[in-house]
């Protein structure tokens, strides 16, 4: 299938990014979903920007955080559709960090062909997507990305989210240095190689990852489950909660946790 323009996908992303800023400036009320997981007029305001625009791109089928969920019975005869969560970190923005973002994938046979996260307190944007490539943009500045490996190892976690199962994982880079973000910005940094390696065992559901996964995938990285040492496939059973998987710039990093 032919993709959409970048510049046009891009565009959306910042689009939805200024409709968060806006109600960040003037506040907003936090409301909490039964996971105690906290919601705001932002994430809602975001979602409403991708609904409007992501069908005049490519006209598909929508999965995104806040909506009333298709249910499983309809989504499984899905090929191909968006994957969306309109803001990723919410808790990171309600504590008024910056490290949150708007993330899109679109998904073909439960693989991502592309996957854009844009940040738009910080004005960045990451694009990428298996045999694609990978790219940042600053601004209007567009730099082509390729993972890297450091000395000593980098591995980036949670800031809200980590557990003593994750913090048993990084207790196996005893010489690493750890870096907590937010949202997918994680899978962002190991793309464009000022991070190595991300665990994560706690819960997510496949709209906070998908997007990062197509940047790292472009970019020559990979996000692997532990329980089976394959990528992360997507909408392929009732479930949206994804097990436990590792993000890598090179899965040589991370063969022990395969085993």
């Amino acid at each position: 299938m032919q993709l959409p323009s970048l510049e046009a996908l891009r565009g959306l992303c910042e689009a939805a990014g200024r409709d968060i800023l806006a109600v960040r400036k003037v506040g907003s009320d936090v409301q909490y979903k039964t996971d105690e997981s906290p919601v705001t007029e932002a994430d809602y305001a975001a979602q409403r920007r991708l609904e409007e625009g992501l069908p005049q791109l490519i006209d598909l089928p929508m999965l995104a955080e806040e909506q009333t969920l298709p249910r499983w019975q309809a989504r499984s005869q899905w090929q191909c559709y968006w994957l969306v969560d309109p803001l990723d970190g919410t808790r990171d923005y309600v504590d008024g960090f910056n490290d949150f973002t708007v993330n899109v994938a679109l998904v073909r046979d439960g693989n991502v062909l592309l996957g854009m996260v844009h940040a738009p307190a910080n004005g960045l944007t990451w694009a990428g997507g298996s045999g694609l490539g990978a790219w940042r943009w600053r601004e209007d500045f567009r730099e082509p990305l390729r993972v890297r490996v450091g000395n000593p190892l980098r591995i980036v976690a949670s800031r809200a989210h980590i557990d003593d199962a994750t913090q048993r994982l990084v207790a196996t880079f005893p010489e690493a240095r750890l870096k907590r973000y937010g949202s997918s910005v994680k899978f962002c940094r190991i793309a464009e190689g000022s991070a190595d390696i991300y665990p994560r065992v706690g819960p997510t559901c496949e709209w906070d990852t998908a997007a990062g996964q197509g940047v790292l995938e472009g970019a020559g990285g990979a996000v692997l489950s532990l329980e089976t040492g394959l990528p992360l496939r997507y909408n392929t059973r009732e479930s949206l909660v994804n097990g436990p998987f590792v993000a890598c710039s090179d899965v040589a990093l991370v063969a022990h946790l395969l085993a």
